[in-house]
């Protein structure tokens, strides 16, 4: 019983009251109108959509067939979207978007100001959003109020990400390349300190070399002389057989390297929307007199709880 009376209390209350309630509904409706018309900044939403694309597809021994087997995938795989994902929301891409899309103008942050630098990144980590979909996709989506800069920024994001995700992956050939080339270079020398020491060799013994039906034969006035000969002119074909494949390979390598096919395969280019996305006026003012209405049914309760408790005093 007293639960029933309470509510019915509450509802003699609330129609006590109806008419400033309602005056404050409207009203709120009316100033949340003209806020959100006004006042609040239109955004607009531009995003692309992208796939890593599996760079063994770039490697010398898939270009060039000197290895057999499995079709290769054209995409990536998790892990590929997962460090194409880490590139995309890293510290030193975000900062290069700032500096090259002057955001710290853009926003009007006040460069005097203490944490300036802070509060630039923190306006732009909350209208940027880089997240893997449900198709492991990447999508790089950012809010802006100049749709057109919107679009530019989303495309440079996807540039960058493109580029530094080809330095990373492109890093450990280019060590690969660095090394087979130091090792080319000594392998040189071998090579020509093994034809200095036969030219040595055939000068002081009188070596003639010739060929007869395919063979090499070896002639000289000292038989150990001719026996070393020998020894080193085959030393001297392995070492320039391994030199030519090496050098081979490094042709290859650079190629694979200078490769300039992007490591993203892009789904949607971003444009500059013909919309905003927000904010949704309608959204705004149902809201605040949703909000405005809960607020004036507690005040009027408590007024009145409160206008009892003077009279049992």
């Amino acid at each position: 019983m007293d639960k029933e009376f309470n509510l019915i209390a509450a509802l003699r209350i609330v129609l006590k009251w109806k008419t400033p309630i309602l005056v404050l509904i409207i009203i709120s409706g009316i100033a949340a109108s003209i806020v959100s018309i006004w006042v609040m900044d239109e955004y607009f939403l531009s995003s692309s959509t992208f796939y890593p694309t599996n760079q063994y597809v770039n490697d010398r021994s898939l270009m060039f067939n000197t290895q057999s087997g499995a079709a290769v995938e054209y995409f990536g795989n998790k892990s590929d979207v997962n460090r194409v994902l880490t590139i995309a929301n890293s510290e030193p891409l975000m900062d290069y978007i700032i500096d090259s899309f002057k955001l710290v103008s853009h926003y009007k942050i006040d460069t005097t100001a203490k944490y300036w630098k802070t509060k630039v990144k923190k306006k732009f980590d909350k209208n940027y959003e880089a997240i893997k979909t449900e198709h492991d996709a990447v999508a790089v989506s950012i809010f802006d109020t100049d749709p057109k800069l919107a679009a530019a920024m989303v495309n440079a994001v996807v540039d960058k990400v493109d580029e530094l995700n080809k330095y990373f992956i492109n890093e450990s050939r280019r060590k690969q390349y660095d090394q087979l080339a130091a090792q080319i270079v000594e392998q040189q020398k071998s090579v020509n300190g093994y034809v200095d020491t036969l030219a040595a060799l055939a000068g002081q013994y009188k070596i003639k070399v010739s060929s007869a039906s395919g063979t090499v034969v070896v002639e000289g006035n000292d038989v150990r002389a001719v026996q070393q000969y020998k020894a080193l002119l085959s030393k001297v074909e392995n070492a320039e057989r391994e030199l030519n494949n090496r050098i081979n390979i490094k042709e290859q390598m650079e190629i694979s390297i200078k490769t300039s096919s992007s490591s993203l395969y892009i789904v949607e280019k971003a444009e500059p929307a013909d919309r905003r996305e927000k904010p949704v006026r309608w959204v705004v003012v149902v809201l605040t007199m949703l909000f405005t209405a809960i607020i004036s049914l507690i005040g009027v309760l408590l007024i009145e709880q409160v206008k009892d408790l003077k009279a049992q005093l």
